[in-house]
């Protein structure tokens, strides 16, 4: 990858393990105008749309108080009216603007919301630019649409040699499934991506299937609570959540694993484990290990 457009591509939330969105601006006043002359030339819209994204990036991952929360939803009312107002511009950069437009221009077509970026987004998967690929990603995680045709994006979850592309698709594919996309390829690819070298493309993949409530998938769920990476793991004891949601019948085994982790790790999966088992269980057994082991004994 071009180094000169290594920093445009935004990695969402692979800043969980370390990595950074396209980059960390400084935290905007709230008289500050954000995007305030839609009529810009696009050039300009774009970098500073691209500033704004990189700003919601991070504020999703770790925004702890009233006033960042608030600050994250004026950044994507003000990106939804003003890449609205944009969207034929955005399209058209995205099929045939220069490299570092094409890259800006994917992510801000997420933030439109409309079907009509779909299609754009979908084509840009093909991209030679692998950071086109990336935002396109991105922007397709963020629209959001259930009628979204998952296979190009299994297909790159499961096999693009590319670790940020893997994860984005990733990404992309739990983000569609959360808003209710199907395909007969998202679970065949989240279980062979519980085995991924990235541990964010394991911890999307875990989310995945536990949306799906695939029941053949709860021992590789439970092996995954005791993944290397303190992430996977997490999203492993979520993934675990929605899947006896999904499918109560579950709950033994979800229950035994669980208890197994809290007994056996140290904080924060401790305690993330102990809140899980309070969640499935409906009861509160604190750390009486006794009590636990003879209600998880009990499930089928």
């Amino acid at each position: 990858m071009s180094p000169q457009y290594r920093s445009k591509s935004f990695a969402l939330l692979l800043a969980l393990l370390g990595a950074a969105c396209a980059s960390t601006p400084e935290k905007l006043a709230p008289h500050q105008p954000i995007l305030d002359r839609p009529d810009d030339p696009i050039g300009k819209f774009l970098a500073d749309a691209d500033a704004a994204i990189a700003r919601w990036c991070r504020l999703s991952l770790t925004a702890n108080t009233t006033e960042e929360r608030r600050e994250q939803r004026l950044l994507e009312q003000v990106l939804n009216d003003r890449t609205s107002k944009r969207r034929p511009d955005l399209v058209r950069e995205l099929e045939s603007g220069p490299p570092i437009n094409r890259i800006r221009a994917a992510a801000a077509l997420g933030f439109t919301h409309a079907v009509e970026a779909q299609s754009p987004l979908l084509n840009a998967l093909s991209d030679p630019l692998a950071d086109v690929q990336h935002n396109a990603l991105l922007g397709l995680a963020i629209l959001a649409r259930a009628d979204t045709p998952l296979e190009p994006i299994c297909r790159l979850c499961e096999f693009s040699p590319d670790a940020e592309t893997r994860g984005q698709a990733a990404f992309a594919l739990r983000s569609i499934v959360n808003a209710g996309g199907a395909a007969d390829c998202a679970a065949t690819t989240a279980r062979r991506g519980l085995i991924d070298s990235e541990a964010f493309v394991r911890s999307q993949c875990a989310l995945t299937l536990g949306l799906l409530g695939d029941e053949p998938s709860a021992p590789a769920l439970c092996d995954l609570l005791h993944d290397e990476s303190q992430h996977a793991a997490s999203a492993a004891i979520e993934a675990l959540l929605l899947l006896v949601d999904a499918k109560p019948g579950q709950k033994g085994v979800a229950g035994r694993a669980l208890l197994d982790l809290h007994t056996g790790s140290k904080e924060p999966l401790k305690g993330l484990a102990m809140q899980a088992l309070v969640r499935i269980s409906d009861v509160n057994y604190g750390e009486d290990l006794g009590r636990w082991t003879e209600w998880a004994e009990r499930l089928p």
